[in-house]
């Protein structure tokens, strides 16, 4: 399908493209290249001949070029996909005036997307030949360089020159004005026109909705002028077809928007003019092709046909016809056909960019919707994974990433399929109904969550009270109190409604629930109330001190080496100087040891000019230490103030502290200089925990090689914990045991930890670096962590500002101390390295001697009751203990342990009534009535026994409602009882219970002549290997449940 003028091939549509950019020396950004096949092969035959094209050219230097690798369809520091009409979001701080430009030209291509918000286009795609999910826009930009005359010019100069668009098919807008903003109409740009031989009748005026763009509510916007094309001027008069420009016309299209940013809007609704005025403009490549394969519809182009022939392969269905709804006809194969063309487009180009729909709602509404036509309108439910390969064979040349992630793209579609089909045959009752009502929900993953249905219809019922389509911060923790959503739950429902949510007050009102319940604790336990809002009224004085100072220098935190001598950190402490302070919630010039009333409860907050303390970010806790302040008595002997947390706040280091012994001598002034020690040991533990997260998921990629995502992660002092997306991989035991063998591998070869300094642009030419999906990352300054062994076959490329070892032999060591599967496809990793393992081990070594002992002593039949007993408390204390251990020792000790509990039992040295009593007498004494208004528990013992009375283990708690499991041989029973004073309508023994049987689709009976409201038994299901996995699920139902209505 080659391209030729004059006989001479020409290069396709993405150099073209970027050859007649290049007359404004703009750097080019990886063009697209795809060919235009044979109708724009003719239509390029008669492009202007060699001479004029090359005269063009003459009229500006050709400049030297770089090529550099183009953003995602979401941008990878972005958490939503790309909802716009242009590409400007990431060149916003250079609008502002705040970052340099990279380049002043610049040309590109970008993947985009629009789902939701401001440029939706999923409700009208398929029903026209022109609306996309997902498309690609073209574009050139200035950055304080050229304007509108030279933007308008140039564009003109394309599409006339090697486009060969005759001009008389082009109808142009620009900006009426708006009394309202107080700007004027954008006269200029008409002259433009005027004098690039555009008559007045062609030039046509349009108000803010049209022609006026903005990046949001708030920051850079300008007016635009927008290129129309009418695919039949045969229809009527210049006149008449003038009209029906904007018209949502599909037989006249908007072609190309050229927006001339020279605005800023404020907060309060004004606007004010931008340092320098920049150029973006845009044109749509699918209707771009349409053009130049003259065909009236983007799903004609050969850019949809290879998909369509996919489809009707597939399913054998009748050949795509290209007719569109129209008087009641609906059409409803062809739109089929191109709704799940352009489905598939989008979500393979998301998924292979790293967006997730397990994080994305509206990518997982398109991708659930393009499951529903495959499996409803063209009977083959796999049909989406096939069309992948021919989705990546017409956009992979253009976008590499596709191809090479296609197997993976593959493999989600899979896994969300699967998922789907488990979601709705497992949906509730309640949630059928709600889902009747309101069928959108189907897009979202909330029917498993107990309180959803009552809190959905609370949220439909308040929602017009809603200022500013914003869900408010009260509300959302109404939602997570009254009716147990988490944050992930409302966010997905708020990207469901189209709405946003005021987290930060959100999480205010969550912080002040918590103070609350210190509050009450500490006055139940008779001590001092504390003030509920004094944290809060210190955060608010932080926030407003820092807004007035100088940013705080906080590279020294990087400033730090391993001496192997002593095997630990030196951390040179650090001299500076006092910005600002504040004593509790009040700003102070001065403070002295008088004024601090309180010395175990009054805070200092210090602001310095530098700081070498890390505070909390990249899910690593923030360092502690000293400040030393001079002595003004006795010079010799500082002053000693704890830091007791680290805060980063408008750029500024606050350091929060308390005074260490209470003296009227401690005086602190602004300007005063004083010495910054961080606590070593602590670092050390931090650094060595971080090194090990990078590591962990290093080795779980290498070892399994299934799609991997990164949920969160977090390190402390105390362990590392890592939480990963696994497709395809159910881990077990052996499992962990590899991944530590490999990790402690990696530490063995003392392998050099590399930190490079790169820029989000520098960051995007490479295609292996993990990032986490949703993060955000600055422009530049990022930091790239590197471990690389490959004799190992270990490689470690990761985005992070945390502070890491500079050789794995500085861990020492590393294991797993926990595995918890969160999800169909999630695992959560607790770890330890260092000295934190180290620690692990020698418990273990200790444990693992005893249990040796009392093992040695049941072989010798040497057994005694106290034996048992220890055998009972070792048990439990490693059941429901905080105690660490090694993950798999941990399992393999358990079912040792176990194994002889049962050979005991066999031999008749203990009872039932026993078992029961012991771990049901201590489960009471841990959970009293007045913190634990209800039992629900899982007996551990009952996997001992072949069978266990469970009516034993609720005779022993009358006082409150309880509902208790148990599993004896591969079968699972539930016992559920409630006291009459605690019985509503809503809460008794058999609502409850059945809120826990649902997940084992158990049936619920009360024994016979008894009340069901009292109490109701699960009759025995027998359940497979997934037991743990669907007992968490049941158990959090139903924990949920009682707190919902008890």
């Amino acid at each position: 399908m080659a391209c030729v003028a004059n006989g001479k091939p020409i290069s396709c549509l993405g150099s073209d493209l970027s050859r007649a950019f290049l007359i404004a020396g703009a750097v080019l950004i990886e063009p697209r290249h795809v060919q235009l096949g044979q109708a724009a092969a003719a239509r390029a035959d008669s492009t202007r001949d060699s001479e004029d094209l090359s005269g063009s050219l003459h009229r500006q230097p050709w400049p030297q070029v770089r090529s550099l690798q183009p953003s995602g369809a979401l941008l990878r520091s972005h958490r939503r996909l790309r909802e716009r009409g242009h590409e400007s979001g990431e060149f916003k701080s250079v609008f502002l005036g705040t970052a340099a430009a990279p380049h002043q030209r610049v040309a590109n291509s970008q993947k985009c997307v629009r789902v939701g918000g401001k440029h939706n286009d999923l409700s009208v795609v398929g029903t026209d030949g022109y609306h996309h999910t997902f498309f690609e826009m073209l574009g050139n930009w200035s950055f304080g360089d050229y304007f509108k005359r030279e933007a308008c010019a140039m564009a003109l100069e394309l599409l006339r020159g090697p486009y060969n668009i005759d001009p008389g098919r082009l109808y142009v807008t620009y900006f009426a004005g708006d009394k309202v903003l107080g700007i004027p109409a954008d006269l200029e740009c008409f002259e433009i026109w005027r004098s690039l031989g555009f008559p007045a009748s062609r030039i046509l005026p349009f108000g803010c909705a049209d022609n006026f763009w903005e990046m949001g509510a708030t920051g850079p916007c300008g007016p635009c002028t927008e290129i129309h094309i009418d695919h039949r001027p045969d229809l009527g008069s210049v006149e008449q077809r003038a009209k029906l420009v904007n018209a949502g016309r599909s037989d006249l299209t908007e072609l190309w928007n050229l927006v001339f940013i020279q605005y800023n809007r404020h907060a309060d609704g004004t606007i004010s003019q931008l340092p320098a005025h920049h150029v973006d403009t845009g044109m749509g490549f699918e209707r771009l092709t349409a053009v130049l394969q003259n065909k009236s519809s983007n799903y004609d182009t050969d850019l949809f046909t290879p998909i369509f022939d996919g489809i009707q392969q597939a399913a054998k269905s009748p050949v795509y016809s290209g007719s569109f709804p129209v008087d009641g006809n609906g059409a409803l194969l062809d739109t089929s056909y191109r709704i799940l063309a352009d489905h598939a487009r989008m979500v393979t180009a998301c998924l292979a960019d790293g967006m997730l729909p397990d994080q994305n709602q509206k990518l997982r509404r398109v991708l659930r919707k393009a499951l529903n036509i495959s499996e409803h309108v063209f009977a083959q439910d796999k049909l989406l994974t096939q069309l992948v390969p021919i989705v990546v064979e017409t956009l992979g040349e253009a976008y590499p990433e596709m191809a090479a992630k296609q197997q993976a793209v593959i493999d989600l579609i899979s896994h969300e399929q699967e998922v789907y089909k488990n979601l709705r045959e497992s949906s509730s009752k309640a949630f059928a109904e709600v889902l009747m009502e309101f069928p959108n929900l189907d897009d979202i993953d909330l029917m498993e969550c107990p309180g959803f249905v009552p809190a959905y219809r609370e949220f439909q019922v308040q929602r017009s009270k809603f200022p500013n389509n914003t869900i408010p911060g009260d509300f959302l923790y109404k939602l997570t109190d009254t009716y147990g959503l988490t944050e992930e739950s409302f966010l997905k429902l708020a990207e469901l409604e189209n709405m946003n949510c005021d987290l930060e007050r959100y999480r205010a009102e969550v912080n002040l629930a918590k103070i609350k319940a210190k509050g009450n604790q500490r006055e139940i336990a008779g001590g001092s109330l504390c003030d509920l809002a004094n944290e809060q009224r210190i955060a608010e004085a932080q926030a407003m001190l820092t807004k007035r100072l100088a940013p705080t220098d906080n590279s020294h935190k990087y400033a730090y080496s391993f001496d192997k001598a002593s095997d630990s950190y030196q951390i040179p402490p650090l001299k500076t100087r006092v910005l600002g302070m504040l004593l509790n919630d009040a700003e102070v010039s001065r403070t002295q040891g008088s004024r601090i009333q309180q010395p175990s409860t009054d805070l200092i907050s210090i602001v310095t000019a530098a700081s070498n303390f890390y505070y909390e970010s990249g899910g690593q806790q923030s360092d502690g230490g000293k400040i030393l302040v001079r002595n003004h008595q006795q010079p010799e002997h500082p002053h000693l103030l704890d830091v007791i947390s680290v805060k980063h706040l408008n750029d500024c280091v606050v350091h929060v502290c308390k005074l260490s012994s209470p003296t009227d001598a401690f005086q602190l002034a602004i300007g005063d200089e004083v010495e910054l020690q961080v606590d070593a040991q602590q670092r050390q533990l931090n650094t060595c925990h971080h090194t090990a997260t990078h590591l962990l998921n290093a080795a779980i990629r290498s070892l399994f090689k299934k799609v991997t995502y990164q949920v969160s992660s977090s390190v402390t002092s105390d362990q590392c914990k890592l939480e990963l997306g696994l497709l395809g991989k159910r881990l077990q035991k052996s499992d962990v045991q590899l991944i530590e063998d490999l990790i402690n591998r990696v530490i063995c070869s003392a392998t050099p930890v590399q930190v490079q300094l790169l820029s989000a642009a520098e960051v995007l030419q490479q295609n292996d670096i993990t990032m986490v999906p949703g993060e955000v990352y600055p422009e530049q300054g990022l930091r790239l962590v590197n471990v690389e062994s490959p004799e190992l076959q270990l490689s470690s490329k990761e985005l992070c500002c945390g502070t890491h070892a500079t050789n794995t032999s500085e861990l020492s060591s590393f294991c797993i101390v926990n595995l918890k599967q969160t999800n169909r496809a999630r695992f959560a990793f607790t770890a330890v390295a260092g000295q934190a393992a180290e620690n692990v081990l020698k418990t273990a070594a200790v444990l693992r001697h005893r249990v040796d002992l009392l093992e040695k002593q049941f072989q010798t039949d040497k057994l005694t009751n106290a034996t048992e007993a220890e055998l009972q408390t070792i048990r439990h204390n490693m059941l429901h203990t905080d105690i660490k251990l090694p993950y798999a020792f941990k399992m393999d000790t358990l079912e040792r342990i176990t194994e002889m509990l049962k050979r005991i039992k066999d031999s008749s040295r203990t009872t039932l009534k026993e078992f029961v009593d012991v771990e049901m007498r201590t489960l009471l004494q841990e959970k009293p009535l007045d913190t634990n208004p209800f039992i629900l528990h899982y007996l551990t013992s009952s996997a001992l026994v072949e069978e266990i009375p469970l009516q034993r283990a609720t005779k022993l708690c009358q006082d409150r409602p309880i509902l208790v499991i148990s599993v004896c041989d591969s079968v699972v029973k539930a016992r559920c009882c409630v006291p009459e004073n605690c019985i509503t309508e809503k809460f008794n023994a058999s609502a409850w219970l059945q809120s826990f049987a649902d997940t084992f689709n158990g049936q619920i009976a009360a024994p016979k002549g008894q009340n069901p409201q009292a109490v109701c038994n699960m009759k025995g299901r027998r359940v497979s290997n997934l037991f743990e996995e669907q007992l968490e699920q049941a158990m959090s139902k139903a924990h949920a449940y009682a707190k919902l209505y008890l």
